[in-house]
């Protein structure tokens, strides 16, 4: 028997984001329901409110809310809706008016109705709820009088004033997925929709539309320094109104602090001028950051379609004001930020007339243009990249030149072209840390294939002869030495190895993460709960201090090697295949997701993607994890981290198998080689479920069960990794009994509670003990466990039907059927129907006879041998037809059929 292990409750949050969401909906008013709700009191109780709030803040939905209130409370409600430049729209209103009176839009009202308004808002006998736009430029006619008019609703007259803020996260996520639905929009393209739309509940709708259009969002799309991106006409024609009667100082002030990102406010004001700055911060157009108030940063949507509708060149733009100004500065020694390094290289790229050289030495020319390279290359930029890091090294080679020319190399997919750059262009070696990253990208990009002993062996030689990097060679030796045994035969040795280095006094900080990164998951198989704890928390001490220090400029900038941000997504992995809190998993992904599209990481929005649909998968939403996998590849693209591209393909493959997609499953699996599936345990383990589920969905239930129990006996020495493919197994149709006996054969480990609660539902439904079901199905959706849960209580159900305890029966399904609702495509197995559902053959005969009447003669011929058990090469053989066109008419077949699996042809060829 197992040691029980921990609870879900165990707090490892990503403690230097887990208030991110908060402050987002801080930022948009989190109490925005309780300032509906207090205006709504107010006009149910006879008097009279304002609500107040930008464009597409939902002005009018409150309204609403408040109109059905009071017809709930059998009070009449009149709308009026105000348009521009029209006079005497209050004069019918004027008269008492028992009911509730709405006028919408109250900022049109000219200067005789305004007047009106307020008369009618301070009257006793009158309800009167009024809505205005705080954001918009007036142009009704008298617009000052009109103005002071309304200001003296709330100032002079004490109506009450309900201002709102945008919609708080959760709400926007609910927006969202109203427009797209629950699986289309990834968890990063969500975020980058968050964070442009800043709460504005019409934006959110907009953006999410233009979104469905473009396909998967990169860092590119939001670089301003490419110019203007594509927006949608909605998008631009809602923005517009904030961007009237901009001056052309005031035009190009937004538009550069939209390139140069977060800026201090004195550099901003000394860049684009304190007058025009002011200005933008008065409209709203430039903030302060909330994490570091000294600095502001411009509103990029806004920035955008500036750029969107600017008609000719901005005169200011023309003279180059804040490039050539950039340049003076460095060339006096000012240290420029990356993305004012990119700024005024762009520049020096497109005007040939400047030589750089009149003002700069050619060792700063190299430098700026080297900075400007990583600025492009962190931001998917590497065709810009490649230009800026050449012109770089054509004044004088650097260590940054030569690393980013080989990174942007990588990215274009020029493995071998960045390994020669690295290895024939020579450049000074002074700085440790500096050369130590150096270093480290060298050696990795060896590793995307494989190193040769003699590109290692030269590597070795060449920096050895540096004098800085000693230390971190021997560290990387050991390293790789500790993980290659992990991955072969020697596995507990290199464990072993790891904790040496993990535990190491003599170890640098990165690469105690990175051994703290390669164990969590041998923990976890070995069933070693509470070394995972300790790791775990020793992790999370040492990258907390450098997220929180990278708080406004994102984890890329101070993670330059990656490894924190893979220590938390392996942490992410772990966690969501153990049951480690997986709603507080699911929100700490969903920050993680907003400080990489901020910081525009395209490394990190890659594993973000990755993390959530492993997520998705594990909890059987499977069109979700198909879709956030699907964009993780994409987003990697090319990668000398070929780790985490396998585990990608891996968990897409078996997504792909749950929706019925066998051929797109099966090419993606081929993509992986034998020897890399097999590499590591837990690749080894998903490998082979995709085996099973293959079966499964092809009709053959018992060669997948027996595919699970070998799963298990491959697995046999790791509790966790043995009784989960059981449990499957028993779902299967194996006799829960034999299970158990197999249980009995495997180590005595510290367990989960998710292993721990699979295993008591086998040794439940052995006894038939149909209360300890219903239980452990009620703590498995506890842990989020969908699936499970459902089969707990459907096994328990059965045991009651089977004892002829009806209701019993009848309440175990229903809370099945409740947990169902988060698994869509999850459906119910009942082996004792109800009489009820037999009366409804006939009306299911009809529906099928319909479906079958969709196919083609072929189809039909196809998928009746099917129906009968025969394999896809059996009917092959039968039909003398060749394997790969049987596998396209069943495909084609089931797809008319409602998408169904094969096990239930038969229920429908057959009847």
């Amino acid at each position: 028997m197992g040691v029980s292990g921990l609870s879900q409750t165990s707090d490892h949050r990503y403690v230097a984001y887990k208030s991110e969401l908060l402050t987002f909906a801080e930022s948009f008013d989190e109490n925005r329901e309780a300032e509906i709700a207090r205006a709504s009191a107010i006009v149910l109780s006879g008097g009279s409110v304002i609500i107040a709030a930008a464009a597409g803040m939902g002005k009018s939905r409150a309204a609403r809310a408040c109109a059905t209130a009071a017809r709930a409370r059998g009070r009449t409600v009149e709308t009026v809706t105000c348009v521009r430049l029209r006079d005497e729209q209050l004069i019918a209103q004027m008269d008492a008016h028992p009911g509730l009176l709405i006028v919408e839009d109250a900022h049109l009202l000219g200067l005789d109705d305004t007047v009106r308004l307020a008369d009618l808002a301070s009257a006793q006998d009158h309800s009167v709820l009024i809505t205005l736009d705080t954001g918009v430029s007036y142009t009704a006619a008298r617009t000052e009088e009109s103005l002071r008019e309304l200001t003296n609703l709330w100032t002079e007259r004490g109506i009450p004033r309900v201002d709102l803020g945008g919609v708080g996260y959760d709400e926007a996520v609910r927006i969202v997925e109203t427009i797209a639905g629950p699986n289309r929009i990834d968890i990063v393209t969500r975020a980058r929709i968050m964070l442009l739309a800043e709460g504005n509940p019409r934006l959110l709708e907009e953006l999410t539309r233009e979104e469905l259009q473009r396909g998967t969002y990169s860092a590119r799309q939001q670089n301003m320094l490419l110019g203007p991106s594509y927006m949608s006409p909605r998008v631009v024609d809602f923005v517009r109104p904030l961007l009237r009667r901009l001056s052309a100082e005031e035009e190009y002030a937004l538009v550069t602090l939209a390139r140069l990102g977060l800026t201090p406010f004195a550099r901003a004001a000394s860049l684009v001028g304190s007058t025009a700055l002011r200005s933008l911060l008065r409209r709203g157009l430039v903030r302060y950051d909330q994490r570091t108030p000294d600095c502001v940063f411009s509103r990029s949507l806004y920035a955008r379609a500036a750029l969107a509708i600017q008609i000719g060149e901005n005169p200011l733009e023309a003279r180059h004001v804040v490039e050539l100004a950039l340049l003076h500065d460095a060339s006096i020694g000012v240290e420029l930020s990356g993305a004012e390094c990119a700024f005024a290289a762009e520049y020096l790229l497109n005007d040939p007339s400047h030589d750089p050289l009149d003002d700069m030495s050619s060792s700063q020319v190299a430098v700026l243009l080297a900075r400007a390279a990583r600025h492009a290359n962190d931001n998917g930029m590497p065709g810009s990249a490649r230009m800026l890091a050449h012109r770089s090294l054509s004044y004088e080679p650097t260590l940054t030149g030569v690393e980013q020319l080989s990174r942007c190399l990588v990215k274009l997919g020029k493995f071998q072209e960045a390994i020669d750059v690295l290895e024939r262009v020579h450049v000074p070696h002074t700085d440790p840390k500096e050369d130590a990253l150096y270093i480290a990208w060298w050696i990795q990009l060896l590793g995307q294939h494989g190193p040769s002993s003699e590109r290692l062996d030269r590597l070795q030689e060449e920096a050895r002869s540096w004098g800085t990097v000693d230390s971190a060679l021997d560290e990387w030796a050991s390293f790789a030495r500790a993980r290659s045994r992990m991955m072969l035969s020697c596995y507990a040795d290199g464990v072993e190895e790891m904790e040496g280095i993990a535990e190491s006094g003599a170890s640098s900080s990165p690469f105690v993460l990175r051994a703290i990164t390669e164990l969590m998951p041998c923990y976890v198989y070995r069933g070693e709960t509470s070394k995972f704890e300790r790791v775990l928390r020793t992790g999370w001490a040492m990258v907390a201090p450098a997220l929180s220090a990278s708080a406004s400029s994102g984890v890329k900038r101070s993670d330059r090697s990656g490894v924190i941000t893979e220590f938390v997504m392996q942490a992410s992995l772990v966690r969501g295949a153990v049951g480690h809190d997986r709603a507080g998993l699911a929100r700490e992904l969903e920050s993680f997701a907003l400080r990489t599209v901020e910081s525009a990481d395209e490394y990190g929005m890659a594993l973000v993607n990755l993390a959530a649909g492993h997520l998705a998968l594990e909890k059987g939403q499977a069109e979700r994890a198909e879709n956030e996998l699907q964009r993780a590849l994409e987003r990697v693209g090319y990668s000398t981290q070929m780790k985490w591209t396998t585990w990608m393909q891996i968990l897409r493959s078996n997504a792909l198998a749950v929706l019925h997609r066998y051929d797109d499953a099966l090419l993606m699996e081929r993509e992986i080689s034998a020897i890399t599936r097999e590499s590591t345990p837990w690749l080894a383990h998903y490998s082979s479920h995709l085996s099973a589920r293959m079966k499964a969905y092809d009709g053959d239930l018992a060669g997948s069960a027996a595919a699970c129990r070998a799963i298990a006996d491959a697995g046999s020495d790791s509790r966790f990794f043995a009784v989960r493919p059981l449990h499957v197994a028993a779902a299967l149709g194996d006799d829960p009994e034999e299970l158990v006996l197999a249980i009995e054969q495997l180590p005595s480990q510290q367990m989960w509670d998710s292993t721990r609660l699979l295993e008591s539902h086998l040794r439940a439904s052995a006894d038939g003990d149909a209360d300890e079901l219903e239980r452990i199905g009620a703590e498995l959706a506890a842990l989020e466990f969908w699936w499970e849960a459902v089969f707990s209580f459907t096994t328990a159900a059965t045991i009651h039907g089977d004892s002829a305890n009806e209701s019993r029966r009848n309440a175990a399904l229903a809370q099945a059927e409740a947990i169902r609702r988060h698994v869509p495509s999850l459906q119910l197995v009942d082996d004792n129907a109800s009489p009820e559902h037999d009366a409804m053959g006939g009306e299911a005969d009809e529906l099928a006879a319909r479906r079958l009447a969709k196919l083609t003669p072929r189809e039909l011929e196809v998928v009746t041998l099917a129906a009968d058990g025969l394999t896809n090469a059996e009917i092959a053989s039968h039909l003398y037809l060749s394997v790969r066109t049987v596998e396209s008419h069943v495909l084609q077949a089931r797809s008319k059929l409602g998408a169904i699996p094969r096990s239930e042809l038969r229920s429908i060829v057959r009847g």
